[in-house]
């Protein structure tokens, strides 16, 4: 069973009727206190890497959910957990609160409400139930559910591997570098959801994520390495990582048959984030010029750690050179926890 949608009208207009709408409004850690506004009435989820909870309510209680992307990646995401949870009428607002605004229609400030029940989200879902793992792509279940494929938007993508992984494979069992591989991948998958996006696809050690602009991309870009970084703290086998950005028009449909299909993204932005990918040292993020010009209009303090690389990169394929710009993680986050003498002596061990 998939969420219905629903217009900003038509919700408007369900929030003025006398029985009572649960509005939910999906956003990330700290986003209440940068943007504390939204729909009147509307009580707000944060997704947390975490401990994300939700109410737990009579599960025939209408619900309508946005978020505050126009992709609607994060709130169709919670209302496919709601849906597995038991709830019957859970619709999600096109999109999201930007297509609210759009409308002039009106907002308000955003709060907590002590009236709610929340449980965490493990507690709602069937047993064996992962977060995230409903099957179906969030991007045809999100901003693409109804569009006739295949379609172009402008989008963000991200990049993201393990550094050196080849060596891991060759000295360490294969079952260790599974869990490894696995615990990296929830943290990608995490920060993904978090700042609404998704993971469009695993390939061996690393990943490929897109988002609806800069504006949630780059953010999601310096928490990824922040996590990874704080995971490699925690674990000294976990390998390093690089990660690089771009943003351009894509065309999106499906390729394969009917039998076995897959949702693919084609355009210069996806082979230009591939190729700058290996520019990036251990814990460096590169993004092209366009991102870090989009991202000082949209969040300046996420565009502010990177500098630009002295030179043009030449990519093969392109015509034209690029121009790249870097960001380097700060040397403390660099640095192994002394505390940690367990994690010390893992890192070490002798190769197995």
């Amino acid at each position: 069973m998939m969420p219905g949608r629903i217009s900003p009208d038509a919700l408007l207009a369900r929030l003025e009727r006398p029985e009572p709408l649960l509005l939910l409004d999906v956003r990330r850690p700290g986003s209440l206190q940068k943007q504390p506004f939204g729909i009147s009435g509307a009580i707000p989820v944060v997704l947390k890497a975490v401990g994300t909870e939700l109410p737990d309510i009579e599960r025939e209680r209408e619900i309508a959910v946005y978020c505050l992307c126009a992709g609607q990646a994060s709130s169709t995401r919670v209302a496919q957990w709601l849906i597995e949870a038991g709830y019957r009428r859970v619709s999600v607002l096109e999109g999201g609160l930007p297509a609210w605004r759009a409308a002039n229609l009106p907002i308000w400030q955003v709060v907590m409400s002590p009236d709610l029940r929340w449980t965490p989200l493990e507690s709602l879902l069937p047993a064996g139930r992962e977060q995230g793992t409903s099957g179906t792509l969030i991007a045809e279940r999100a901003f693409l559910s109804g569009v006739p494929l295949p379609t172009r938007r402008d989008m963000a993508v991200l990049f993201v591997d393990m550094v050196n992984s080849t060596s891991l494979v060759t000295t360490r069992p294969a079952e260790v570098v599974l869990a490894l591989v696995q615990a990296f991948m929830e943290i990608v998958v995490q920060v993904a959801v978090q700042h609404c996006g998704d993971v469009h696809d695993f390939e061996g050690d690393g990943a490929m994520l897109y988002f609806s602009d800069v504006a949630d991309a780059l953010p999601a870009a310096l928490a990824l390495r922040r996590q990874l970084l704080h995971a490699r703290a925690l674990n000294a086998l976990m390998p390093p990582a690089r990660i690089a950005l771009d943003a351009g028009p894509l065309v999106i449909g499906h390729v394969g048959t009917r039998e076995r299909r897959g949702l693919c993204f084609i355009g210069p932005s996806i082979n230009t984030a591939a190729r700058i990918l290996k520019q990036a040292p251990p814990g460096g993020i590169v993004a092209t010029s366009g991102v870090i010009r989009q991202g000082r209009l949209s969040v300046p303090e996420c565009a502010q750690p990177f500098s630009r690389m002295p030179n043009r990169l030449h990519l093969k394929g392109f015509d034209t050179s690029v121009s790249v710009y870097l960001s380097l993680p700060a040397v403390e986050d660099l640095a192994l926890p002394a505390s940690n003498p367990e994690q010390k002596r893992d890192a070490e061990l002798p190769a197995s």
